[in-house]
């Protein structure tokens, strides 16, 4: 029981950061310049293939005003360009 209860805990930490971080993303124009650079430095083809499709559909968003879809085609982006 105690080990269920601290895989349960282990698991909601793991996850929670990410949503911390998307609400810190502003979507606007000069995130999304900033943005276009970084994809445009990846070195993993198939990472850039990836983060410059997220990236157009964030572009997408914005230009639809749709700060929650700007946001998360943002943050996908962005992990184009993690190490992992």
């Amino acid at each position: 029981m105690l080990k269920t209860m601290l895989t349960a805990a282990a698991l909601f930490v793991a996850a929670t950061p990410p949503a911390f971080a998307l609400s810190d993303i502003v979507c606007d124009q000069s995130n999304m310049s900033k943005l276009e650079k970084d994809v445009k430095s990846i070195k993993d083809e198939m990472k850039k293939d990836y983060a410059n499709k997220e990236l157009a559909m964030a572009k997408d968003a914005l230009a639809l005003n749709d700060s929650d879809k700007c946001k998360t085609h943002m943050s996908n982006a962005m992990k184009g360009n993690d190490p992992m």
